[in-house]
């Protein structure tokens, strides 16, 4: 390389300087700073006459953080370990062994109160009207959960108690896991309480406080989102009325499921909207939904289904499943679904949406404590889900299982799933579908982010933290009975992965697996992979993984690699693979761990000298080092996740 001012760049198909700037630089207007070699700039007839090979020289080489995840965040989230307290700073950050009550929470810290009197005290940072409130209690001694008051202040005036509970969390033993405390390795700890409360402004005060009736022996306090809920919708007019037409009981006491159902039907056989007014609607088994239903609420605040079965095939809005038929023309929209499971039972549909859904949208919708939020069985085609919450579920956050095609979830967001929070599951084929612009925090099982198979899938624009055990942050694998093999052009793009990869005892595993991971287990991976601009920041074990039997062309350009446990990347099966304009710091014991000799990288340039390391093949695998990451790079991605 020939650059003696800034670091060198070698020009790939399709880049411009423009985009080159915008990626390396963060303004694409700053492409004028780009020099030439020799160091003189480029004209505008250089920059529209680039060729691929070319090098060029980019002044510091820093990438701007990935704006990663929505592009509108309805609420703030404000960790526990940055508001005012006076309890203890329980911090994961520096030992990450799974399981533990510091590595579940968000940002591997939280607050612990365990004292009458402790609190912590939020600031609100700008108008809000509701609160959610990310916590962990223990235990009971039989597994069942405790349930207990907390104080609740704004401004110092008292407000009801808030109701705590581990009825929901607390999981013990191997997969696919059970509530006997007697087990090994607890884990899922957290849950979640929300409230509307009165109207509050920036500078507010909100603390949450120890009581005298408080009767857990401890509290551990993750986050408070506060949001801004705009008033109930009303009913748009020729809709059919779930309480008026059909007599549903808004108060949740009186059972509720066949006056929905048979709002449901008359929906479908009449092709008008179904209408959910304020109220919580007690429902004991499956929704049967057929085409052309549309199922529109107050809002997620206002309008709540409430699946109260634990087990069987006994709960959600279903749609057709495993007929070979999907439901056309179905639209969800402003309501929240609420379910009572609190063990995983695979084979137990009590899932918020399943079933197969074509030429649908689900959008602004909110579902908890599911066995999976939506677990969507095709054959189906072009469903696009948006604005969706999904959080504290037991297994999956969304699953597109089995011949989906050209379908869609983004501007979403997902919290404390107990497996994959997003998952495309190409058993019998399926393809060309898409996940953007998500926010995924704390998978505690399997991944953030996983494809399964299939052909020409896309995963870009999302932001995913904290993944727990048994996977990473983004995945890519031919595994699984039935899968596809990976075919066509997968692109993995433009995403954060941030304090991902993790401990691996489902294979028993003795290194760690990455932050974005490539497994050829059931067949070898032969399909076009594009990863491009993507940040791997504070990675737990290694970024980027390979294993399995042989992995080829994979082609990584202009990543970012931002602190790793371990290594930058560790190979572990057979394979080629071409890496550009990927640069790689902060690294616990190296850059490469490849303990093969038939996996060859294909040093396209740009890379930096890391690339150039010779790889070591260490036994024992090395405990992970974590090297202090800036500061400024995480707090500018945290402000892009986290702000409306």
């Amino acid at each position: 390389m020939s650059c003696t001012l800034g670091n060198s760049y070698i020009v790939m198909a399709g880049d411009t300087l423009f985009l080159i700037a915008q990626q390396k630089l963060g303004d694409g207007n700053r492409w004028r700073e780009i020099k030439k070699p020799d160091g003189t700039p480029y004209t505008d007839a250089d920059a529209s006459n680039l060729q691929v090979g070319q090098e060029m020289c980019i002044p510091n080489a820093t990438f701007a953080p990935a704006v990663a995840g929505p592009t509108i965040m309805p609420y703030d989230e404000i960790q526990a370990e940055n508001a005012a307290h006076n309890g203890m700073v329980i911090d994961g950050r520096n030992n990450r062994t799974y399981p533990g009550l510091a590595n579940e929470a968000i940002e591997r810290r939280a607050v612990k109160l365990d004292t009458v009197g402790q609190y912590v005290e939020f600031t609100v940072p700008r108008d809000a009207n509701s609160i959610i409130v990310r916590y962990a209690i223990p235990d009971s001694a039989d597994g069942t959960g405790l349930t207990t008051p907390i104080g609740l202040y704004i401004n110092g005036e008292k407000q009801p108690d808030l109701i705590l509970t581990s009825k929901y969390s607390w999981i013990y033993g191997t997969y696919p896991f059970n509530n006997n405390p007697g087990d090994i390795r607890p884990h899922h700890f957290y849950d979640e309480a929300n409230r509307l409360t009165p109207q509050m402004s920036a500078d507010d005060k909100v603390r949450i406080q120890v009581e005298s009736n408080s009767t857990a022996p401890w509290y551990i306090i993750d986050l408070v989102d506060f949001e801004q809920v705009a008033p109930a919708c009303v009913m748009p007019e020729g809709y059919l009325s779930l309480t008026a037409d059909f007599g549903a009981d808004p108060s949740g006491v009186q059972d509720s499921t066949t006056a929905f159902q048979n709002a449901l039907d008359a929906s479908s056989s009449q092709r008008r909207g179904l209408w959910i007014p304020p109220g919580e609607y007690k429902v004991s088994t499956w929704l049967q939904v057929r085409d052309s239903v549309t199922l529109k609420g107050a809002g997620i605040w206002y309008s709540k289904i409430h699946f109260v079965a634990q087990t069987g095939n006994n709960a959600g809005l279903m749609g057709p499943w495993n007929t070979g038929t999907s439901a056309q023309n179905v639209n969800f929209s402003d309501f929240a679904i609420w379910g009572e499971v609190t063990q995983r039972v695979d084979n137990d549909q009590l899932n918020g949406i399943g079933g197969a859904y074509s030429n649908s949208t689900f959008t602004n919708l909110w579902i908890e404590h599911s066995k999976c939020g939506m677990w969507l069985d095709g054959p189906f085609d072009k469903l696009t889900i948006s604005n969706v919450r999904v959080r504290n579920q037991q297994a999956d956050g969304i699953n597109f299982h089995r011949q989906v095609t050209n379908s869609t979830v983004t501007q979403s967001f997902f919290r404390n799933t107990g497996d994959d929070a997003l998952a495309m599951w190409n058993e019998g084929g399926g393809g060309f579908n898409t996940f953007s612009f998500n926010r995924v925090e704390i998978p505690v099982l399997a991944n953030g982010i996983a494809i399964y198979g299939g052909e020409s899938n896309v995963v870009t624009d999302n932001y995913v933290a904290d993944q727990q055990a048994e996977g990473g942050g983004i995945h890519v694998g031919n595994r699984f009975p039935g899968s596809k093999p990976i075919s066509g052009t997968t692109v993995i793009a433009r995403n954060a992965i941030v304090r991902a990869g993790s401990q691996d005892h489902y294979n028993s595993w003795n290194f760690g697996t990455g932050a974005l991971w490539f497994y050829a287990l059931d067949a070898d991976m032969t399909g076009v992979i594009n990863v491009e601009d993507n940040q791997i920041i504070d990675s737990n074990y290694e970024a980027i993984h390979f294993i399995g039997s042989n992995v080829t062309n994979v082609t990584l350009n202009r990543n970012q690699i931002i602190g790793a446990g371990t290594y930058a990347m560790e190979i572990r099966c057979a394979g080629t693979m071409t890496i550009s304009n990927t640069t790689a710091t902060g690294l616990g014991h190296g850059a490469i761990l490849n303990c093969r000799t038939d996996f060859a990288i294909a040093d396209g340039g740009g890379n930096g000298d890391w690339i150039t390391q010779t790889p070591v093949c260490p036994d024992p695998y090395p405990t992970p080092i974590y090297v202090s990451v800036e500061s400024s790079e995480l707090e500018q991605l945290s402000a892009v996740s986290t702000s409306k």
